[in-house]
């Protein structure tokens, strides 16, 4: 921002201050849209992953680009209270990977290059007592 010496200091701040509410505004708006496009994928992608032959097999890449794993816990917060209504959640699993946090391999470019990705997998018998951070089952 160029500001004009004419202004006095306050008229500046509040120059500063507006510009900054319109720019949290709109990446407010950006994450809200990824969060809409991730939703609706993990919902066209509930009933493949529960319906797969079985567990290992089961994991579906959400492939939406995320830049930070604080976004993609406000996603995930998203795709969840989605699958709760849909009544997935007793089938289906919605996690956050973390490259740094998990032994898997990326599923997209998107996650090689930013080290977070979100994915949906069937719900482990054995796994649902034993949540682990960056793993499926995971309490965020």
């Amino acid at each position: 921002m160029e500001e004009s010496p004419a202004l006095s200091k306050s008229e500046r701040k509040k120059a500063r201050r507006r510009e900054r509410k319109a720019a949290e505004g709109a990446g407010a708006r950006e994450l809200n849209a990824l969060a809409d496009a991730a939703v609706e994928r993990a919902l066209e992608l509930a009933a493949e992953v529960a319906d797969s032959p079985n567990h290992p097999a089961s994991e579906r890449l959400i492939d939406i680009p995320v830049a930070s794993a604080d976004a993609a816990r406000f996603i995930l917060k998203r795709i969840n209270d989605a699958l709760a209504y849909g009544e997935w959640l007793d089938e289906v699993d919605a996690w956050v990977w973390e490259s740094e946090r998990s032994t898997r391999p990326p599923l997209s470019e998107s996650g090689r290059a930013t080290g977070i990705e979100l994915r949906l997998e069937q719900v482990s018998a054995s796994a649902a007592g034993h949540h682990r951070r960056g793993e499926p089952n995971a309490i965020l």
